[in-house]
């Protein structure tokens, strides 16, 4: 699809941004029907897994991190994966659960995965007013009350706006591509569910990237290829630099997860990495929505 063509659709897509906007607020309404607490419930989920988290690492694995409590450093990675997750697996039947609706009417298809990930955005922005950054100025607050002297977050949490952003558009574009897939072959969702629980793992989560970066499972010839590697995945950039925009680097002893030495962790991303993954969520967001389009008018032959 030419860059014009794909121009005309965005634009085409643009008329009907009434239609988009209702659709986002139905795709909420639905996800609160008949529940009493309403959103509560979808930050409560998180919320108490982040908990659990937090204890399992600090009371049984037992990180230690010199001078804070391990909880914040999980919170602040936790809800943007739990956005990433809940924005993914939304977009796998967005447009098949709507397939009765599309032999009908005529509106832009694209609008079907949009109307998920800005649903999806909008929660995840309550998310961060509500529970973390709250968190965040406690444990500053706190921090100050106990030891009397006042810090601040890093300079980088200006910059999120921008990741949000960022991570908005690399949802988007995995959302065009599933949710185009999956009309055709329904399999799409149940893998994509499970490459997601294992690609939990594969993100710095429930660890530090240092602990990547420096560890001694891997030998020292190696380490700085994997660790390279490993940057390419912008999901792993966009979580750590959540945490690294929102709290201040802490040490880590040597035997930490497989430390090989006393080691700072918690770093921004080196900045070349941060644009290349800038780039690509751009590119990725481009990329699925010309895919999308190249395939929506063979959703009515699906039967």
């Amino acid at each position: 699809m030419s860059l014009r063509t794909l121009l005309e659709e965005a634009r085409e897509a643009w008329r009907y941004r009434e239609l988009l906007d209702n659709l986002v607020r139905r795709e909420l309404d639905v996800r609160y029907k008949n529940s009493k607490l309403g959103v509560a419930w979808s930050l409560a989920n998180p919320v108490v897994r982040a908990l659990i988290l937090a204890v399992v690492f600090t009371y049984i694995v037992q990180i230690k991190i010199e001078g804070s409590p391990y909880f914040p450093f999980v919170v602040a990675t936790f809800f943007p994966w739990t956005y990433f997750l809940t924005g993914v697996l939304d977009a796998g039947d967005s447009v098949s659960k709507h397939l009765p609706l599309i032999r009908k009417v005529y509106f832009p298809r694209e609008l079907l995965p949009l109307a998920t990930t800005i649903a999806n955005y909008r929660h995840f922005r309550l998310t961060l007013l509500v529970v973390v950054l709250p968190l965040v100025f406690f444990l500053y607050l706190s921090d100050w009350l106990r030891n009397g002297h006042l810090t601040f977050p890093p300079a980088g949490i200006l910059l999120l706006p921008v990741l949000v952003v960022m991570q908005t558009l690399l949802i988007g574009g995995i959302a065009f591509f599933l949710s185009a897939l999956n009309v055709f072959f329904e399999d799409v969702k149940f893998l994509t569910a499970v490459a997601l629980d294992l690609l939990f793992y594969g993100v710095p989560i429930i660890y530090f990237l240092e602990m990547v970066q420096y560890s001694d499972k891997i030998p020292d010839w190696l380490q700085g290829p994997v660790y390279q590697a490993y940057l390419l995945n912008p999901i792993v950039v966009i979580v750590t630099s959540y945490r690294a925009f929102l709290l201040n680097p802490v040490n880590m002893p040597a035997g930490a997860l497989g430390l090989t030495s006393p080691t700072s962790v918690n770093h921004p991303v080196p900045w070349p990495y941060f644009i290349f993954a800038f780039v690509v969520c751009v590119a990725t967001f481009i990329g699925g929505y010309a895919f999308f389009n190249s395939r929506k008018w063979r959703f009515v032959e699906q039967v």
